[in-house]
């Protein structure tokens, strides 16, 4: 079981990447994203263990405290493994690095763990748009996702933590608008 901190966007934001899984879903070409029933979120933090009730306590604190991100997306991108994964990815702007390495702090005594990609340094801030797909299927789900419109403004307004696999919702936070 592992943990992942993902932050969430407003409705207006997240309609594009919902309208490119549910086609990907409908065409039978990427089920994985949609199926959970997470919403389109960029992942800042995974560990492999988590105390909630005090994770829980530092992330509305600092949601609290951060007021909300607004991030353009101006690319896709592909991580080449075996199963490619299709992503949009923002241009990593300084509150946003900052918003990430500030996780990884204000967690470090609450959590074990940390997925080496996902540390500060390391980490590619993307919005999964499809993965694990059939290379036959490749060049479709490369056509579906290339509908949304770049770039695209993401509105990040809530912060949460879910586990996985299965994936399971534990929480989502509100970040107050300052």
């Amino acid at each position: 079981m592992a943990y992942a901190v993902v932050i969430y966007f407003d409705k207006t934001s997240e309609l594009p990447i919902l309208n490119a899984w549910r086609e990907l879903e409908k065409k039978n070409i990427s089920q994985a994203i949609s199926n959970p029933g997470i919403r389109p979120h960029i992942t800042l933090a995974i560990y492999d263990s988590l105390n909630c009730i005090e994770c829980e306590k530092e992330i509305k604190q600092l949601a609290d405290n951060s007021g909300v991100l607004s991030i353009n997306a101006d690319h896709f991108g592909i991580f080449p493994h075996s199963s490619p994964v299709i992503f949009i990815a923002p241009a990593p702007n300084c509150e946003l690095i900052n918003f990430q390495k500030r996780i990884h702090h204000v967690l470090k005594n609450n959590v074990g763990g940390s997925w080496e990609m996902y540390q500060s340094g390391n980490w590619v801030p993307h919005l999964t748009l499809a993965h694990d797909i059939e290379k036959k299927n490749f060049p479709a789900a490369l056509e579906i996702c290339m509908k949304i419109q770049l770039p695209l403004e993401l509105k990040i307004t809530q912060i949460g933590v879910v586990k996985f696999e299965p994936v399971k919702q534990l929480f989502e936070i509100d970040i107050e608008t300052h």
